[in-house]
């Protein structure tokens, strides 16, 4: 039984490494067939995947393997008793009950295009935080599980430095190959990253990258200003110096802020360590300053001035930072107001007919499609321009790279929205951050947008993933305003938070912010004035560190396939060594 019992346990950690270590990197294409209700949103029945769908398959089944194994475990060994479970099972109660509630069940079931974070994902997770407390309980353990993490960080961040500068393998001939099924080589052209030195690695979006580098990369650099050994202080400082780089080419201003607050731990919890060891310090922040200045990376208040100084839209435009905002989009009796601080239009729009009122404009006639341009003298219509077509019944508006699409029909002004359909002018609801909706690359226009949601999702959520079936995809004024595109579909709000809190529920929200909150509060006591030369307490303050790092880019960015597998496995390491620390 012994045997069996250790084999057993070999591969559980087995199975955690895998997910630590290839659920970040995996790409393949897939063309997945989407259901109806998310195809009405996507506007195609064929999703062309290269990011997420496979990381949700394998995912799932490394997860499901890892709970029959688990499950013999506890049947063999027991479990743990620890008050961490508590919040962890109200999360998963209030998913499941958000997925029986869920209006749109294919999507809670499947996932929606691009994400695939249906509910056996989100159960996942939790399981994961759940096997990590009860398997991963001595420093043998903890070194594989770590070790597995930082060879699959290594080879992602030499991989994305390369990307930076236009050396990426998927790239190449032989790349393509790789992460293409025979007959669809095509489709990599398709990719997004190709040459444009940012980094997306095999996570789909750079901002995805700051979150997974700016957790690792403490997690490391927590280990490197604690290191008790050379030749370790040396391998954490070459793989700090390689996930910085890795976060510094990912532009993700997210991942900057997670990596400043875990940075901020790290350094107050080893402060008394530090004093006799700064020297690492200014050697390790040398080489980031050198890396930041090499890549050519943004200004530090480019990164931070929307955060820490936010200005107001008419702030930006004063600064000659944006054209003059657009104050108002409306309509009413056939009559269209467009207007800016600078400028002001109204036209008239009928069955056959569109003109401006009060102004003469210079017309260029187009006779091949019956279209007239129209531009307007004086320096407050520089950046406006129009055509029209009054056969068609339309009109296009573009102001500097913003564009829309105007249409007269049944008797009122509409606008084209999302794949071209169209919708009235009208004003959606909304909660706070009025005059700095631009604020976080426009993240503010999503949040206030979302916070309205919030009133239906206080005990049940909406349902895993289906957060983009309620945003108000037909505000196109809103849109049109902070997007520069009233066609773009809003699929996340780029906060974790509001992502719980709308899929399943602001109870589910509190379960979680207490399970995180209780871990990071415990750790502090346990380790703020800790001797580091326990090895128990030197990883834990790390483990803290990249935790934080994680949950303060979440402020930013959104859970998503790639990247929280590796959080809420890390999580669970945490957990587990501060009760291991506590029995000391």
């Amino acid at each position: 039984m012994n045997f069996d019992n250790n084999k057993l346990i070999k591969i559980i950690k087995f199975n955690l490494c895998f997910i630590i270590t290839f659920i970040p990197s995996i790409m393949y294409l897939h063309l997945v067939e989407g259901g109806q209700t998310a195809t009405e949103l996507w506007d195609s029945f064929i999703n062309l995947d290269f990011y997420s769908y496979y990381k949700m398959i394998f995912f799932l089944t490394a997860s499901f393997f890892l709970l029959i194994t688990f499950l013999k475990y506890v049947d063999l060994n027991g479990i743990k008793k620890t008050n961490y479970y508590l919040p962890a099972a109200v999360y998963s109660i209030l998913a499941v009950l958000s997925s029986f509630r869920a209006e749109y069940k294919e999507i809670v079931i499947k996932g929606f295009p691009d994400r695939y974070e249906n509910i056996f994902v989100l159960l996942g997770y939790l399981l994961l935080v759940v096997v990590a407390v009860n398997i991963v309980d001595n420093k043998k353990s903890f070194k594989l599980i770590l070790k597995a993490l930082f060879i699959s960080a290594f080879i992602l961040a030499i991989h994305g430095i390369l990307q930076f500068y236009n050396y990426d393998l998927l790239a190449t001939e032989f790349g393509r190959k790789l992460i293409t099924p025979d007959g669809l080589d095509f489709f990599v052209d398709r990719l997004s990253f190709v040459g444009k030195k940012v980094i997306y690695s095999t996570m789909y979006n750079p901002n995805y990258v700051g979150s997974y580098t700016s957790m690792v990369g403490i997690l490391a650099l927590g280990l490197y200003s604690s290191s008790q050994k050379k030749n370790k202080l040396f391998i954490s400082g070459i793989l700090s110096t390689l996930l910085f780089s890795f976060l510094i080419g990912s532009r993700s201003r997210a991942g900057f802020m997670g990596f400043i607050a875990g940075t901020v731990i790290i350094l107050y919890m080893q402060r008394q360590f530090l004093k006799k060891h700064w020297i690492r310090i200014f050697v390790i922040f040398t080489v980031f300053t050198l890396v930041f200045i090499t890549m050519n990376a943004r200004n530090l208040d480019e990164i931070f001035s929307d955060v820490l100084f936010p200005r107001t839209e008419q702030e930006k435009y004063l600064e000659g930072e944006i054209l003059p905002p657009i104050t108002e989009v409306s309509s009413e009796a056939g009559k269209l107001k467009l207007k800016t601080t600078e400028a002001e239009f109204e036209i008239i729009m009928a069955s056959d007919q569109i003109e401006f009122l009060n102004k003469q404009p210079i017309n260029v006639y187009n006779s091949k499609d019956e279209v007239k341009e129209i531009i307007f003298k004086g320096k407050q219509y520089l950046h406006h321009s129009f055509q029209i077509n009054e056969k068609e019944n339309y009109l296009i508006w573009n102001y500097g790279a913003k564009s829309a699409q105007f249409y007269y029909q049944d008797g009122q002004i509409l606008m084209a929205g999302m794949h071209n359909n169209l919708y009235p002018l009208k004003k959606v609801e909304s909660i706070g951050f009025k005059g700095y909706e631009r604020l976080g690359s426009s993240r503010a226009y999503i949040w206030s947008r979302t916070l309205p949601l919030l009133k239906d999702t206080i005990f049940i959520g909406h349902g895993p993933d289906t957060y983009a079936m309620y945003f108000p995809q037909d505000d196109v004024i809103g849109k049109l305003k902070f997007f520069s595109n009233p066609e773009i579909i809003v699929d996340k709000p780029h906060n974790l938070y509001l992502q719980v809190a709308v899929n399943t529920g602001i109870i589910s929200l509190l379960a979680l912010l207490y399970l995180w909150g209780n871990y990071i509060f415990s750790s502090f006591v346990l380790y703020k004035n800790s001797d580091l030369s326990s090895w128990k307490n030197r990883l834990g303050i790390a483990l803290m560190g990249a935790v934080t790092a994680y949950l303060v880019a979440g402020f930013f960015n959104d859970s998503v396939i790639s990247v929280a597998p590796v959080f809420w496995i890390i999580l669970g390491l945490g957990i587990s060594l501060t009760i291991l620390a506590k029995g000391n």
